[in-house]
């Protein structure tokens, strides 16, 4: 076994520990499983793979086997929770998750098993009881197993009654689809994944997408029966006075531009979250501004008044279902808000609040509060709000107001000291990055983008960057209009600007929208040019940025056309260290009829044949998905192919490769079978 596969595996598992501290796995269902996989990673690495390298059993072809099937796996893993962002299909990623880690699961007891066996001399931490005890260990690791619930769900949607309201339940439970609105928001994200997935002409997953979407609309029509069935009230509620997203009586009604009326709290909820379409229609809406429907809150009153029904607590609904995690303790501090004669020490209470509801989230309990200011007049909020922020975060925040108040200073000097200083700050913790953000700095960095001075430039891009790590300020950067800037650093910044600008590119593009706004703002050909004369570390960035936008469709004729694929086929040289960011992009544009012929005009099939014989897992499977979709499109591409040897190396893949590489060069070499008779 090499060395440098156990140094890999080593590090991708010492990485994955790492992402504990991630934002991204702080919510259900990711933090469940990824605390499963930490499970199983932790009993393997200190132990069998330090008490591993220095002992004569890495020449074992079996264990050699097990821990590369066990890096891919995890690599894979760890791809899916980079990849997960709060507007993700849950259910998609159970499905792929929960069959990652039951890979994981067994590679590691299979690494158990040949070492229990082994003949060979072992260091003492891999005696035979030692191996017994972890193995037991990694046995009992338990985790849900939503998918075969989900599974059989679909099952039974053939059916005539589809599935049961408990199994529904059920796995709305373990999704964490508490609301009618999370189940909204689930079903958005699933047709948005579906139109992904039909573009990459993925059929057998647009499929399963479509099965989830019909699991997802039953949810949400049992959940609908629910509410109608726990209503306090004899009358039945007209549906028109409900709204979509709460199932509950409106109290305060507004319209939005698809012409759909909702409660105001719980729209507003759907646009804060980055949402743009219809709840209702799904259709894409044009604005997000919200207009009063005085004539359905009239009827609602008439109809409340004539039925003897009261209407429902606006604030304690909105926290209940808007809030769910934290409305009871923020109830509390709602009520003593509320009331001017307790003598409540109002900055004391938030600050005990925040401590115990969401300690690192001030933001969102001061936008809270903020929307409280209608129901607590004879209360200074802004005050409060600043006066819990200081004490929240005391030794930073000072600082930080007077960094920001340095941006809008006239000299070049200060501007290059505030900015560097901003820097080192939004690179050490994620409260920083909160409290930067907080203080106003986005706004007055995208003007420094556009600075004479190449140090304040660069700094200011660079902070921009570290800034973009939390989601919350994604959004405000954009909504900064920060991409046209941040194309002007890409095209004439430093060597580092223009790096950190392709990473914040990058960074942005994860967001579905902004692959959208990124390709039509120009940003393409200057990522281009970075791909083909930057840095390393600049074409990595760069690489990383197209393939990003890529998977928005419209993007790629811009990526090929800006001569793209010439640099991409160039990297596949081994020499680059960049074989597997490159052939991941080519796969993408091999969808489209201009990358094909592109990566054929570019001489790039020899290469990708190379890349299925001698690339790593990852690159094999995606340089495997670039093949079939050349084949399969060209007769000409397709006898190119066949006259550069791909046969054996694809046959060898199918047996052993991941399984994404087995389906792929099963799928290719049936295709040779059926129109080339090679066997």
């Amino acid at each position: 076994m090499e060395m440098s596969l156990l140094e890999t595996l080593l590090r991708d598992i010492s990485f994955f520990l790492k992402f504990s501290s991630s934002e991204n796995i702080n919510s259900e269902p990711v933090q469940k499983y990824y605390q499963g996989a930490e499970e199983i990673l932790k009993v393997l690495k200190p132990i069998i793979l330090n008490a591993i390298f220095d002992s004569e059993i890495t020449s074992d072809e079996v264990l050699s086997k097990a821990f590369e099937e066990l890096g891919v796996s995890v690599e894979e893993l760890l791809q899916q929770f980079e990849r997960w962002q709060p507007l993700s299909s849950k259910a998609y990623f159970v499905l792929q998750v929960e069959s990652l880690i039951s890979e994981i699961r067994n590679s590691c007891l299979d690494i158990f098993r040949v070492l229990k066996s082994s003949h060979q001399h072992l260091p003492y931490e891999l005696s035979s009881a030692s191996l017994e005890l972890h193995l037991q260990k990694i046995k009992h690791v338990g985790y849900e197993q939503t998918s075969t619930v989900i599974k059989e769900a679909k099952r039974d949607q053939v059916g005539n009654f589809g599935p049961s309201s408990e199994i529904l339940l059920r796995i709305a439970e373990s999704l964490s689809l508490n609301s009618n609105m999370e189940i909204l928001i689930e079903a958005v994200a699933l047709e948005k994944l579906k139109e992904n997935t039909a573009q990459a002409k993925k059929v057998a997953e647009v499929d399963c997408i479509d099965q989830l979407i019909a699991l997802i609309t039953h949810m949400h029509h049992c959940l609908f029966l629910i509410k109608q069935s726990q209503t306090c009230s004899s009358v039945p509620i007209p549906l028109d006075f409900i709204c979509p997203l709460s199932l509950e009586l409106m109290t305060d009604p507004v319209i939005v531009a698809s012409g759909q009326t909702y409660e105001r709290a719980f729209i507003k909820k759907w646009f804060d979250l980055g949402l743009t379409v219809c709840p209702k229609t799904r259709q894409t809406l044009v604005h997000t501004f919200l207009i009063p429907n005085y004539t359905t809150k009239a009827l609602i009153v008439n109809w409340c008044e004539s039925n003897n029904v009261k209407l429902p607590d606006l604030v304690e609904s909105t926290l209940n279902q808007v809030y769910p995690p934290c409305a009871t303790k923020v109830k509390k501090l709602v009520e003593d808000l509320k009331s001017t004669s307790n003598n409540v020490k109002l900055p004391d209470l938030v600050e005990s609040t925040l401590n115990q509801v969401y300690p690192p989230r001030a933001t969102k309990v001061k936008k809270l509060v903020e929307d409280l200011k209608s129901t607590s007049n004879n209360v200074k909020l802004p005050d409060l709000v600043e006066s819990t922020l200081n004490q929240v975060y005391p030794p930073c925040a000072t600082k930080v107001k007077k960094l920001v108040e340095d941006l809008k200073s006239t000299s070049t000097y200060t501007q290059r000291v505030a900015t560097a200083e901003l820097r080192l700050l939004s690179k050490q913790n994620r409260d920083n990055r909160i409290i930067i953000a907080n203080c106003g700095a986005i706004s007055l960095l995208v003007d420094l983008l556009h600075s004479p001075d190449t140090k304040t430039q660069e700094n200011a891009v660079t902070t921009l960057l570290n800034l973009s790590n939390i989601d919350n300020n994604k959004k405000a950067i954009v909504d900064a209009n920060a991409i046209e800037p941040l194309i002007h650093v890409l095209e004439t910044g430093s060597p580092v600007a223009k790096e950190n600008s392709a990473a914040t590119l990058f960074s942005l593009s994860i967001f579905e929208i902004n692959k959208a706004r990124i390709g039509r703002s120009g940003a393409i050909r200057p990522l281009v040019d970075l791909l083909g004369n930057g840095t390393p570390r600049g074409k990595k960035d760069a690489a990383a940025a197209l393939f990003n936008l890529s998977l928005f469709h419209e993007n790629k004729a811009q990526i090929v056309q800006a001569d793209a694929v010439r640099y991409l086929v160039k990297l596949l040289d081994p020499a680059a260290g960049m074989v597997d960011k490159a052939v991941a992009v080519l796969a993408s544009l091999a969808t489209t009829f201009e990358g094909r012929t592109a990566i054929g005009q570019e001489g790039g099939i020899p290469l990708l044949v190379e890349v299925v014989e001698l690339g790593s897992a990852r690159g094999k499977a995606n340089a495997t998905a670039a093949l079939l979709q050349l084949c399969t499109n060209s007769s000409r591409f397709c006898i190119m192919v066949l006259q550069e040897g791909a046969v054996p190396p694809l046959v060898a893949l199918s047996q052993s490769g991941t399984q994404r590489a087995k389906e792929k060069a099963q799928a290719l070499l049936s295709y040779f079978q059926r129109h080339y008779r090679i066997f």
